[in-house]
């Protein structure tokens, strides 16, 4: 599966009820993210409707021989969870209340790599385990020392949000629960996290400065969303995606996947030449993940192969798209740092 890069397409819709269909494909400093303390050993940040994988570098081949390995965690206990990182040549088991891992990047520093990698645990729980329950190996099955603090802020993240919503004629009335939902999962990120915001009808239109070098952290961007939005005209979806997988790419850490997430009720209905094969090749450059948002008009197989999840919403748009931004943002600001020797 891709990595990690978000553009946000938001499509609304207004109803009493609430519904999410979760498509897959085939194949800290500040955060408004509640933390307790469930035990001694294991810190449990936050719970999600459903696990976003934020893997990166992933190898089927590799991921199968971990599986049928004999590897254990140095107490000698079996392994619950694993990761695979065959790029940098990583693999992190992990025991005790850890059921599935995510290795979002490996970043090389000056004499150890930072692995960026997510934790879950039981009925997706974003958590941080103990030290004593994680063991790192390479591809060889020769055990890599490694220091890891639970909950320590990872300050060498430099993670690259795009975010676009939808302001085609279709989503009028639904402004406001847009900007509403978008701010308030704006303001909960870490502030090692960058936004840029469009908004597309006729055509993409930025919020946020351009050169990604000119962002400010996500939570000090939201507050662009106060200004009033109005939502007519067509559906610029593709080229809206294709800005959100280049919006990371003068981005400081390009091994972490620019994350682009696209709101929207509607199919691309603006020819600005992309197509869907010329927007898969924009996203393999840029390491980006494509996470969409669907509030309406959602065609099974449109983007097929090219987002990494698709979530429709049928009914409570505003319900819906609260609880897709929560699990997203408690994901990202869950991320755990492994510094692990050369």
């Amino acid at each position: 599966m891709n990595k990690l890069s978000i553009t946000l397409i938001v499509f609304l819709i207004s109803s009493t009820a609430f519904a999410i269909e979760i498509i897959t494909p085939k194949e800290i400093q500040k955060s408004i993210i509640q933390i307790n303390d469930p035990d001694q050993n294991i810190k449990t940040l936050g719970q999600v409707a459903f696990q976003i994988d934020l893997s990166a570098a992933h190898d089927d081949l590799l991921a199968l021989k971990v599986r049928r390995s004999d590897l254990v965690l140095k107490d000698g206990q079996k392994f619950t969870a694993f990761g695979v990182h065959k790029d940098a040549g990583i693999i992190i088991i992990a025991g005790g209340a850890v059921s599935h891992i995510s290795i979002a990047s490996v970043n090389n520093a000056s004499d150890t790599r930072d692995a960026s990698v997510l934790f879950y645990g039981k009925d997706n729980e974003v958590i941080s385990p103990s030290p004593n329950d994680i063991s790192v190996f390479n591809v060889e099955f020769e055990p890599l020392e490694f220091s890891y603090t639970p909950l320590q802020t990872p300050g060498s993240l430099d993670i690259s949000v795009s975010i676009a919503l939808d302001l085609s004629g279709s989503m009028a009335g639904h402004e406001g629960v847009l900007a509403r939902a978008t701010k308030t999962f704006m303001l909960g990120l870490p502030e090692f996290t960058k936004c840029q915001i469009t908004v597309f009808s006729n055509d993409v239109y930025h919020l946020t400065p351009q050169e990604y070098n000119k962002l400010t952290s996500c939570p000090s961007s939201a507050y662009i969303l106060d200004r009033p939005l109005k939502a007519e005209g067509a559906t610029a979806l593709y080229k809206a995606i294709k800005t959100g997988f280049q919006s990371g790419s003068h981005r400081l850490n390009k091994s972490f996947p620019n994350i682009a997430l696209v709101i929207t009720d509607g199919v691309n209905t603006v020819d600005y030449g992309e197509t869907i094969t010329s927007l898969k090749l924009d996203k393999t450059l840029n390491n980006s993940k494509l996470f969409v948002f669907w509030a309406g008009n959602y065609q099974k197989g449109y983007l097929s192969d090219l987002a990494d999840l698709e979530f429709v919403s049928t009914q409570n748009l505003d319900h819906e798209l609260n609880k897709f931004f929560n699990s997203l943002g408690v994901s990202l600001s869950g991320l755990q740092i492994l510094h692990i020797g050369q």
